[in-house]
């Protein structure tokens, strides 16, 4: 979109953007009737500079605006009964009537009946939208750009694009899906917009824009929908209150069909002269074109806030000019402005059913209502938080779940639905085996390395995750996660590092989880780690058990030891590092039942740094 210069004083835009900015084009002159009203857009330059223009094919010479009755529509406005904050008055208990509760009432609020004469409110919530030197910038684009090249787009630093889709009730840009796809493959966050024609119903308009939306999967994982406001002279003189009517029926269209707010692109001149400054739209997301501007301190009557900001041209090293935008807030908040699937929270699969999270992927609305087979429904409940719930049964097995949401009386979302797998089985998990391990001593009491081995197997949700859990008489349990997981009915091997007290009864216990959150858990037999100390070249031990090891000190003064076990040779070890290092338990072997006598010969003149030997001792 390129927008005209508002009239008033020259400002200047961030010195970081400044340099990169094109002269604007001419003001435009404008003519008004007696009462005020424009009967005319017309620009002082004769190639008017408009989002998406000349129309393809151009447009049919003589096209005037279609007179036609003023109608009387309810006027657009805030009501403060449908603020989130407020509670509606048909909500009140009738005399001698006990309120009714909420299932869960920090999240939701029943509605007893449904006001029929209420107006519409769009309830966006937007923030304190302080515009600084840091601010994100982004394009808009349509196939008046030509091919572009996304990925020089995003190297000039630009993190968004919106892309023309539609215009009127049956024009589509060609170069829509192509600059969709592009630019979603570059990583830049991606909408589309209509370019809003005044002199047609506003409902078939955001019918053939959302139609177009759908066909190219452009709603899902794309910024919110936006509607170009706009006087353009070959339709002529807008009527305000058809206009208005019109618009109003567009959007509201737009939340019937995704469940959210468009966008409103437009500028203080733009505004006034396509509906006359009407009010009711504030509550609606501004992007707010105002060229040359320091900030738009210029906005459409009824905003005071404005999420995305048209200043001005940019000039992109081998793509060339186009408009640039700047938006509000931060990389998260431009991704949380995408909408997304709706979806229950947390996953495909839930352990033991009853409340699940509702994620409504950016939609917003006053009230909430659900189902469990989109027939029969909840009452409609007041919507006062992000996260909304539902209930499921609590048996195993598939459920689905409907939602609906209600920005007015009259005015819902379409309904939503997802399907989630009640899990109440949880995972089989075996005894796991322990070893020692060669390694490092802890640092701790519990300074014994181990080895822990187990198998486990989840036939409906699959593995997520395991842990293992070391508890060793009064010592404290030392706990070590085993990350990793496993496709439903896949047996996995689990291996994970412990650590163990010396002397002290011992257990290990393996604990698996599935993806809905069930988990189970199995336990070793008891065992005991037990340290004989010996030192020096030829240190020797007495020792049982199924598992030994020798626990020594590599260093610059050690080399090659022969170990022997009963005076046979049983291994050999060289002890040669560069630097002195930690005690580790150096080698491990198994052990014949029975006692059995343990030395360390050096084969050389080197001095071995010995520390003992340790062996471990299972419960039968």
């Amino acid at each position: 979109m390129i927008m005209l210069l508002l009239p008033g004083p020259t400002l200047f835009g961030p010195a970081s953007v400044q340099a990169a900015l094109e002269p604007a084009a001419p003001a435009p002159s404008t003519v008004f009737d007696a009462s005020g009203k424009g009967i005319g857009c017309q620009s002082s330059s004769t190639k008017y500079k408009g989002p998406g223009l000349p129309k393809d094919p151009p447009w049919p010479p003589g096209a005037e605006p279609t007179p036609s009755p003023t109608p009387s529509p309810t006027p657009i406005v805030d009501d403060p009964a449908l603020d989130a904050g407020a509670a509606d008055a048909s909500e009140e208990p009738a005399e001698g009537e006990e309120p009714a509760e909420s299932e869960e009432p920090e999240a939701i609020e029943p509605e007893a009946a449904e006001p029929q004469a209420e107006a519409a409110t769009y309830g966006f919530a937007q923030g304190e939208l302080t515009p600084t030197s840091e601010l994100i910038t982004g394009l808009d684009v349509s196939h008046h750009n030509g091919d572009i090249d996304y990925a020089a787009v995003k190297e000039a630093g630009h993190r968004f694009v919106f892309i023309k889709a539609t215009q009127d009730n049956d024009f589509i840009d060609p170069m829509f899906p192509t600059n969709l796809a592009r630019a979603r493959a570059a990583g830049l966050a991606a909408g589309a917009y209509h370019f809003f024609d005044y002199t047609l119903d506003g409902r078939e308009q955001a019918d053939h824009f959302v139609d177009r939306l759908e066909a190219v999967g452009g709603i899902d994982d794309a910024l919110p929908p936006v509607v170009d406001v706009e006087c353009w002279a070959p339709i002529g003189a807008s009527i305000h209150a058809v206009s208005t009517a019109r618009l109003r029926d567009f959007v509201e269209r737009v939340y019937e069909r995704i469940g959210r707010w468009p966008l409103i692109y437009t500028s203080t001149f733009m505004w006034r002269e396509v509906v006359g400054n009407a009010e009711g739209f504030g509550q609606l997301p501004m992007w707010a074109a105002c060229w040359g501007c320091e900030q738009p301190i210029s906005i459409a009557p009824g905003w005071d806030e404005w999420v995305f900001w048209q200043e001005g041209l940019t000039r992109i090293p081998g793509v060339g000019r186009l408009d640039g935008n700047y938006f509000s807030g931060s990389r998260k908040e431009l991704r949380a402005l995408k909408t997304q699937p709706f979806a229950i929270a947390g996953g495909d699969a839930a352990t033991g059913g009853g409340r699940v999270e509702l994620d409504l992927g950016a939609r917003t609305g006053t009230h909430i209502r659900t189902s469990p087979d989109g027939k029969e429904w909840s009452d409609w409940a007041r919507l006062r938080s992000a996260a909304p719930t539902a209930t499921i049964p609590k048996d195993e097995g598939t459920y689905e779940v409907f939602a609906q949401l209600k920005a007015a009386p009259g005015l819902k979302s379409p309904v939503m639905s997802d399907s989630i797998y009640v899990d109440a089985t949880p995972p089989e998990v075996s005894t796991p085996s322990v070893v020692l391990r060669e390694g490092p001593l802890g640092s701790g009491e519990a300074f014994v390395p181990l080895t822990a081995r187990w198998v486990a197997r989840d036939a409906t949700a699959g593995l997520a995750d395991a842990s293992v859990a070391t508890s060793c008489g009064e010592g404290a349990t030392i706990r070590t996660e085993a990350p990793g997981a496993a496709e439903p009915k896949e047996s996995v091997t689990w291996t994970a590092e412990a650590l163990a007290f010396p002397a002290a009864d011992c257990t290990v216990t393996a604990i698996g989880r599935d993806e809905a959150g069930n988990a189970s858990r199995a336990t070793s037999a008891p065992f005991r780690a037990v340290v004989e100390p010996a030192e020096g070249a030829n240190a020797s031990a007495t020792v049982s058990g199924s598992e030994v090891g020798l626990i020594a000190r590599r260093g610059p003064d050690a080399g090659r030891v022969a170990i022997l076990r009963d005076g046979e040779a049983v291994g050999l070890l060289d002890l040669y590092a560069p630097t002195e290092e930690a005690p580790a338990v150096v080698w491990v072997a198994g052990l014949p039942a029975g006692e059995h006598t343990l030395e360390i010969e050096a084969t050389d003149d080197s001095q071995p740094a010995v520390d003992g030997f340790v062996t471990l001792m299972r419960s039968e």
